[in-house]
C-alpha cells in the first residue's frame, strides 16, 4: 500500500489523463455545427463523427469517470494528516510515533538476540546427537 501522497498524485494523474482523453475524444467525433445561424455547415471527411445519442452518452460517462476521480481525490485530501490539526498536536504525533519506532526496534534487537541463542542451541544438540550416534556406531562395530 502506498502512503496518501502518493495515491494523491496518481489519482491528480489519472484525471489529467481523463481530460485529455476526454478532449481527444470530443476532439475526434463531435459534430460540425455552427455556432451562430450565420455560419455555414462544416464538415470534414476524415472526421469519424460519432451518432448525437452515442456522442452524449460517451460525454455522460466520461463526466461520471471524473467526477468519481474528483470525490476520489477529495477523500484523499481530506485523509491527510494536518487537517485541522495545528502544529503543536502534529509535533507530539510524530514524537510518540518516534518513540514507538524507538520501542520496536529495540523488541527487534532482542528478538534477534533470541533466535541466535536457540539456533546455537539447536546446533549444539544436533551436534551432540550425531556425536553420539558416531560414538554407538563406533562401540557397535569394535564389539
Amino acid at each position: 500500500m502506498t502512503d496518501r501522497l502518493t495515491q494523491l498524485q496518481i489519482c491528480l494523474d489519472q484525471m489529467m489523463e481523463q481530460f485529455c482523453g476526454a478532449v481527444n475524444y470530443i476532439d475526434k467525433n463531435h459534430g460540425f455545427e455552427p455556432s451562430n445561424e450565420a455560419e455555414e455547415h462544416m464538415s470534414d471527411p476524415q472526421a469519424h463523427i460519432v451518432d448525437e445519442k452515442e456522442f452524449d452518452k460517451n460525454i455522460d460517462e466520461l463526466t461520471t469517470d471524473m467526477i468519481l476521480k474528483t470525490r476520489q481525490i477529495m477523500a484523499l485530501i481530506d485523509s491527510l494528516p494536518g487537517v485541522d490539526v495545528s502544529a503543536q498536536e502534529q509535533l507530539h504525533r510524530i514524537d510518540s510515533l518516534q518513540k514507538q519506532l524507538i520501542k520496536m526496534e529495540k523488541d527487534k534487537i532482542d528478538a534477534i538476540k533470541r533466535k541466535d541463542r536457540l539456533l546455537e542451541k539447536v546446533r549444539d544438540l544436533t551436534k551432540n546427537f550425531t556425536v553420539g550416534i558416531n560414538d554407538s556406531k563406533a562401540e557397535t562395530n569394535s564389539a
